[in-house]
């Protein structure tokens, strides 16, 4: 089976037991790769493949097959006249036989197919490792995800509180009769939809860890705080570099690679079929037998056989299936040679597109932290204008839902970078490390 080590985040040993209160997102990994049905699912495909994968399979061992037979007859004649002995006759019998057959040659197509297995376990590793890439993949977004939704969860309580706070101070106001009743009924008002939009990112929020729990192959209720913080790392990368990395590393390109020599032996396959088969039988055979009349003794008798032959076969014509079977299999891999320069050029176009998406999405995630931070110090500064009765309550209003929206506008943004930096890992083949294990 494939050994796949997480080369963005180092595994630990241990496996997270959901008693507990937090969760990282390399626990959470760990999770996934051991829990995850459709990982799962993969690997005991290739646990398949590597069963089938043996000499045995591909034909190079004989085959030995062993039969007995015991026969009993009892014939009653002591009544019939026109039998010659009239008298009751038994007859019991023990047939064996041992028999072995082997192909000695058949145009090096035991070879042949041997190569072939090995290249199909190495594709269903392969396909194993891609379903693990996007499984990590889908659980990296998914982790930080219910950090966005529980992020965004933080600033609306926030904004509440400040609607609330407001509320209550207007509130002292007319109850002392310094203040108008619009701005109290305003600031209620906005109590009223703070909360409900509160409500409703608490039940994003639940949904998005429900998300995290199936991807993990966990309970969908499962409970814990996510002990990681977001994401903050966003180096600069060389694009040469990057499709360097694509090159030699990208996970759907190998599995292409594969394909290609799984086509060649094929093609090996099918001109076996132009070389003459030679096999070998031999084995032995045994009869023993015994036979009685009425009541005079038993006569018995036996007898043992052996034998070994070889045959010679050659398929002089069989209207041409040969040539077209070695001309189809050529095709399918001059296909296959195709495909794998579409491949390569599709790769290449989706590496620039993500490199540049990277790169643009890291401008606007600084833009819109720096919007962010602007956007709470002018909150800060409305606060003291509306207790001076500089702006009014439309005003604070709508400072804040400015500070509401550009705070989600930054966590959004942060979200869709992280979106773009473990898509650039995986086409450069980034999030897993192979190696073979014996």
């Amino acid at each position: 089976m494939l050994k796949l080590m997480v080369t963005i985040f180092l595994l630990s040993s241990g496996i997270l037991a959901f008693g507990q209160n937090s969760l990282t997102l390399k626990n959470a990994i760990e999770v996934a790769l051991q829990n995850n049905f459709q990982i799962q699912i993969i690997q005991l495909q290739s646990a398949q493949a590597k069963i089938n994968n043996t000499w045995g399979q591909a034909g190079r061992y004989p085959s030995v097959s062993l039969s007995m037979s015991q026969g009993n007859n009892i014939s009653d004649q002591s009544k019939n006249p026109t039998s010659f002995i009239q008298a009751l006759l038994i007859s019991n019998s023990l047939q064996g036989g041992l028999d072995l057959n082997w192909t000695l040659f058949n145009g090096f197509a035991v070879k042949a197919n041997k190569n072939r297995l090995a290249q199909v376990q190495e594709q269903s590793e392969g396909n194993a490792a891609v379903v693990i890439e996007n499984t990590i993949q889908a659980l990296i977004l998914s982790y930080h995800n219910v950090q966005i939704q529980e992020s965004k969860l933080e600033l609306l309580r926030d904004v509440l509180q400040t609607s609330k706070n407001k509320y209550d101070y207007n509130k002292l106001k007319t109850e002392i009769g310094t203040n108008v009743s619009t701005d109290l009924l305003q600031f209620q008002n906005q109590v009223l939809i703070d909360s409900a939009n509160l409500m409703l990112q608490e039940i994003a929020f639940r949904n998005a860890r429900r998300n995290l729990n199936i991807i993990m192959g966990a309970e969908s209720e499962s409970n814990y705080k996510l002990a990681d913080v977001l994401m903050n790392d966003f180096p600069t990368y060389d694009y040469a570099d990057l499709k360097s990395k694509m090159e030699s590393n990208n996970q759907n390109l190998k599995n292409q690679f594969i394909n290609e020599e799984i086509f060649r032996q094929d093609v090996l396959i099918a001109k076996s079929s132009m070389f003459p088969v030679i096999s070998f039988n031999a084995g032995a055979s045994g009869n023993s037998s015994s036979y009685r009349i009425a009541d005079f003794p038993s006569q018995q008798g036996a007898n043992l056989n052996y034998y070994g032959n070889f045959s010679l076969s050659f398929n002089l014509f069989n209207g041409g299936k040969v040539k077209r079977a070695i001309q189809s299999a050529d095709i399918q891999t001059k296909i296959n040679g195709l495909q794998v320069t579409e491949l390569k050029q599709t790769l290449n176009r989706d590496l620039i597109r993500a490199h540049e998406l990277y790169e643009m999405r890291k401008k606007v995630y600084s833009l819109n932290v720096e919007s962010a931070s602007i956007a709470l110090k002018n909150l800060e500064i409305a606060q003291e204008k509306y207790e001076r009765g500089i702006i009014n309550s439309f005003n604070f209003r709508d400072i804040n839902i400015t500070y509401l929206n550009t705070g989600i506008s930054s966590l959004e943004s942060l979200y869709n970078l992280v979106d773009a930096k473990t898509d650039l890992i995986r086409l450069t083949g980034g999030l897993l490390q192979e190696s073979s294990s014996k």
